[in-house]
């Protein structure tokens, strides 16, 4: 049975990115996660069949340090003088579980004491500003930024950008939720009661122009709306978000992308002109018309796909197999790509992605009808362009490149009167593991054709035809997907004397892909099928 992440023995582990979550480790090694025992398990055998793994749950508030309190114990000894300013007093007066990010205006040396809080506590120290000694300490996954106080409170706050992230309280202050010890010059607390975001001034878009992307990500979180005067500067400023931060830029994109309400906070960038600043490609697509079985041009189409990505990822990629391989599916798209994003996450920005290439590939034939030729392996080159602008990682842009590069396969393959193992093995070839992914997307990508897409009977055709795909992947993988090498490259150039070059490559996967059909089963069937090819 699972227990939960407290022994000793797994100090050696690294847990603390897989909080909330079941985990399976094997010889101190992470195999497997998931979002229930059986998923991580499940997960760790396919890894490693052999091996019985150790099932974990790693708690919420796994390697939690009560972060604040330790600041706050810390100034009090050199009798400093600080502020707790920003989103975490927001949060605290919402009743909101404690942020990771935690901003403190301080009076007088801001790095000095920051250095000095990262000695005490072991953190990672960063120089951020020198020019106006800011610094940030890493305790963890917690941010503590050290910011000297710009002048007066007020004066300070009134660098903030909204009224709701526009307040202070003293960090000695021992009633932390308690609106009355807050400082609040620019009324955020009436902006927080009325659910609004409103901007402290009409420039803080041309100080930050990440802030755009910020005002639509706290409302969307909050279920709050943007300030209608608030949202007339967006507009005004929005071509500054091109030349914003791209790290940043990223990094509140993906917040949005995450959040349930997605495609209404998408719609609010585009029609605040931030989308066509952020990802023009995609803005690019709106009045791109399409053909039957399309009811709608590019752009409302991969909205719409985007948001039938999110509602089967709600129901835990029950649908996408008729039921079969839920772990199995949970467990991969919780996988850790990077730092901040997971397999899921990288899915919806694939998603959001998966048809730009239609915008510079459109053509009309002699009947009117519609085509977008190439599309596919187009649309990957531009995501790539537009994935390293954001900076994401190598990984991140090989997943979400071949993802938006084979993303019509499955709906092929669905066509077809028979799904082949030979067809499937050739579709895992090209895809790997990013197969599996472009399953999902291709069931949200049928649905989002038309209206009535989801109760056409074409629906269950498309759902068994990515379950017989998974059924080979996960349970026949050695069969079908990856066959074992019953001979290699030496031994055909020997016993067929042919010379070094690509003929032998092409052998070797003629093998491979009888060998997925259930053609060739031994050495001798190998050679004999290399050998009639040869001799053709």
């Amino acid at each position: 049975m699972g227990g939960v992440a407290r022994d000793n023995s797994l100090s050696e582990v690294d847990l603390a990115p897989y909080q909330g979550r079941w985990v399976a480790i094997v010889r101190k090694q992470i195999t497997g996660v998931g979002l229930s025992e059986q998923q991580a398990r499940l997960a760790s055998k396919f890894q490693r069949p052999k091996e019985d793994p150790e099932v974990i749950f790693v708690p919420e508030d796994f390697g939690k340090m009560d972060i604040l309190e330790k600041v706050t114990a810390f100034l009090a000894k050199r009798n400093s003088v600080a502020y707790l300013v920003g989103g975490a007093v927001r949060d605290q007066l919402l009743g909101r579980a404690e942020t990771r990010d935690i901003d403190l205006a301080i009076v007088g040396d801001a790095s000095g004491l920051a250095r000095a809080f990262a000695n005490a506590e072991g953190g990672a120290f960063y120089l951020m500003d020198a020019e106006h000694n800011v610094a940030r300490v890493l305790l963890g996954k917690v941010y503590v930024d050290f910011a000297a106080l710009r002048g007066s409170l007020e004066a300070d706050l009134a660098t903030r950008d909204f009224t709701i992230n526009a307040m202070a309280r003293a960090v000695a202050s021992s009633q932390m939720s308690v609106a009355s010890t807050v400082a609040d010059p620019f009324h955020g607390l009436e902006d927080l009661r009325a659910k609004r975001v409103r901007a402290v001034s009409d420039s803080v878009f041309q100080h930050d122009p990440v802030r755009l992307l910020r005002a639509v990500r706290i409302a969307g979180e909050l279920n709050m709306a943007v300030e209608p005067q608030t949202a007339t500067w967006m507009r005004r400023d929005a071509a500054l978000l091109a030349n914003a931060s791209m790290e940043r830029a990223r990094d509140e994109l993906f917040k949005i992308l995450a959040l349930p309400n997605v495609m209404a906070l998408l719609r609010q960038l585009d029609e605040l002109g931030l989308l066509a600043a952020l990802l023009p490609q995609v803005s690019a697509l709106r009045g791109v018309a399409q053909s039957a079985p399309h009811d709608y041009d590019a752009f409302e189409h991969t909205m719409r796909t985007l948001d039938a990505l999110v509602a089967i990822q709600a129901r835990g990629y029950a649908e996408v197999a008729n039921g079969e391989f839920v772990a199995e599916l949970n467990a991969h798209f919780a996988q850790q790509i990077s730092a901040d994003r997971t397999r899921g996450a990288l899915l919806r920005f694939a998603t959001l992605a998966h048809d730009i290439g239609k915008a510079v590939t459109g053509s009309v034939d002699e009947t009117g009808t519609i085509h977008f030729y190439e599309h596919e392996p187009r649309g990957a080159k531009i995501a790539e362009t537009i994935c390293r602008r954001l900076r994401l990682s190598n990984d991140e842009i090989a997943i979400v490149a071949r993802t938006i590069e084979h993303h019509l396969r499955p709906a092929q393959l669905a066509r077809a009167t028979k799904v082949t193992n030979r067809a499937i093995y050739r579709y895992f070839r090209d895809t790997g593991d990013v197969g599996i992914d472009i399953c999902v997307l291709a069931l949200a990508d049928w649905r989002a054709k038309s209206a009535a897409a989801i109760t056409d009977p074409r629906d269950g055709e498309q759902r068994s035809t990515l379950a017989t795909m998974l059924d080979r992947y996960y349970r026949a993988p050695q069969q079908v997907v990856t066959p074992p090498a019953l001979v290699d490259g030496r031994t055909l150039m020997r016993e067929l004397n042919i010379p070094p070059g690509p003929r032998v490559g092409e052998l070797l996967e003629a093998i491979r892909e009888a060998q997925a059909g259930g053609e060739v089963k031994t050495r001798e069937d190998a050679l004999a099928l290399a050998r009639e090819r040869v001799e053709r």
